[in-house]
């Protein structure tokens, strides 16, 4: 009679939030005049505290200067969740995706914090704290004319 041991069976790792969030933005595009990626964010900060935009600057270099605002969770997903009646199969998938990863922030993200970084060619950063203490998220870029 054979017994497992722990070597034997070892426990599946989980799937880190970078890994899931990777998964789902693979395909993913932000729709604006020019539709972007939506890729995989992280900062290396030790504060537990909420970021205001002018320490986010600070933080990832980007001159305190620059125009920035902060927007809300609903307006960021809303062009990307909402379904069209001219969708085809991949669009709806996109919605689907795009769905799946808004949950997914929700779930495993708290303290979310949107930030609008510039004029014209915008960058989005969509942020907050997750399990592991890390200020993980998603970034993309927009164009506004």
């Amino acid at each position: 009679m054979t017994t497992n041991t722990a070597t034997e069976s070892p426990e599946k790792e989980s799937i880190s939030l970078k890994e899931q969030i990777t998964a789902l933005t693979k395909d993913l595009l932000y729709p604006s005049e020019s539709d972007e990626p939506i890729t995989y964010f992280e900062m290396e900060l030790s504060t537990q505290e909420p970021i205001g935009i002018a320490n986010f600057k600070l933080f990832n270099g980007i001159p305190p200067e620059t125009v920035s605002s902060e927007i809300t969770f609903e307006d960021f997903f809303k062009p990307l969740i909402e379904v069209q009646d001219w969708f085809g199969e991949d669009e709806k998938k996109w919605a689907a995706d795009a769905l799946t990863l808004k949950n997914l922030l929700l779930e495993k993200l708290t303290g979310i914090q949107l930030f609008k970084i510039g004029t014209i060619e915008i960058t989005i950063y969509l942020f907050g704290k997750s399990e592991e203490h890390h200020w993980e998220g998603i970034t993309t870029k927009v164009i506004e004319t």
